[in-house]
């Protein structure tokens, strides 16, 4: 499907965009966004290395971290969720569960830093704004629920409230129990002084993420404020939580930055070209930052046989 879809958006795009995008492309703009696309991925790495619990290096996370990359960029929304698992337990000494649960807690620190980010873009946005009002409420439910695992006064909170609900007590008490298993998740890493930090960290590589996409949105020609960057990021990065993810890969991600940039304001036909642009060139860092870290797992995997 994903092929498909990327076959149809080729056939739709005006091929003439491309050359005035390759026009207007300013490289040193390009690279300063590759830059700091390489600082939030250094501060994610240090995030991984800091919720570890068995002892790996942090140049092996550095590794993990390109792979991680590589698989989110490219597979399916479910695909690509199991395969990260994968290479967590194969790349690392974690077991299967311990793996699913550092994932889902980097996810949920990712959500909760995310949200905060696109709610206070789309507050700073213009009313007449497309979708402003629909993305602040989405965002500060997501905020919510995401905080919950995080925070104990949030959770405690939540907890108290869904078991004084009136109505029907079994299905409460599921939620309630559910909404109970989500907050044992980050038990062990709250009861350590890291958690602040790695929660810290997330606002920070989300951070660090929409600086690079506005740098880049400059460096091809598109005028957005920081805010409709913040904004158009944060239409994107939902695209990838929300269930359309699971259709999403290569074919669809161009198309989930041509919507963005409407729903920011965009009005250029450009829209579907400029979408292309962006994936590839976040495919490109990827693979850039990507390479010598496979290449260093290959020859660590030859010495290994020996």
């Amino acid at each position: 499907f994903s092929a498909g879809f990327m076959a149809f958006l080729l056939w739709r795009v005006d091929w003439e965009h491309f050359s005035l995008i390759a026009g207007r492309l300013d490289i040193k703009g390009m690279l300063i966004a590759f830059g700091v696309f390489i600082l939030a991925n250094l501060v994610r790495t240090h995030r991984f290395y800091l919720l570890d619990h068995t002892g790996e290096k942090l140049a092996r996370w550095w590794i993990i971290n390109q792979f991680y990359n590589f698989i989110t960029a490219t597979l399916p929304g479910g695909a690509g969720e199991a395969a990260t698992v994968y290479v967590l337990k194969r790349f690392s000494m974690f077991n299967i569960l311990s793996a699913m649960r550092i994932l889902l807690l980097t996810r949920l620190m990712d959500l909760a830093a995310l949200s905060g980010l696109f709610c206070f873009a789309a507050v700073q946005m213009n009313a007449y704004t497309p979708y402003r009002k629909t993305a602040i409420m989405l965002s500060g439910i997501l905020s919510v629920l995401s905080m919950i695992a995080l925070v104990p006064a949030i959770e405690r909170l939540i907890l108290r409230m869904m078991r004084k609900l009136p109505g029907r007590m079994a299905i409460i008490q599921r939620v309630s129990g559910k909404l109970d298993e989500l907050a044992r998740i980050a038990e062990g890493y709250r009861k350590g002084n890291y958690l602040g930090v790695a929660l810290l960290q997330s606002a920070l590589i989300m951070a660090g993420s929409a600086v690079s996409v506005h740098l880049l949105f400059r460096a091809i020609g598109v005028d957005f404020t920081p805010v409709q960057s913040f904004y158009c990021f944060g239409v994107y990065a939902f695209f990838q939580i929300v269930p359309v993810q699971g259709i999403a890969g290569i074919g669809t991600q161009a198309a989930w930055w041509s919507l963005a940039l409407n729903a920011a304001g965009y009005q250029g036909p450009d829209a579907i070209a400029i979408g292309f642009v962006m994936h590839g060139a976040y495919y490109l860092f990827i693979t850039v930052l990507g390479f010598p870290s496979i290449l260093i797992w290959l020859k660590e995997k030859r010495e290994n046989k020996r």
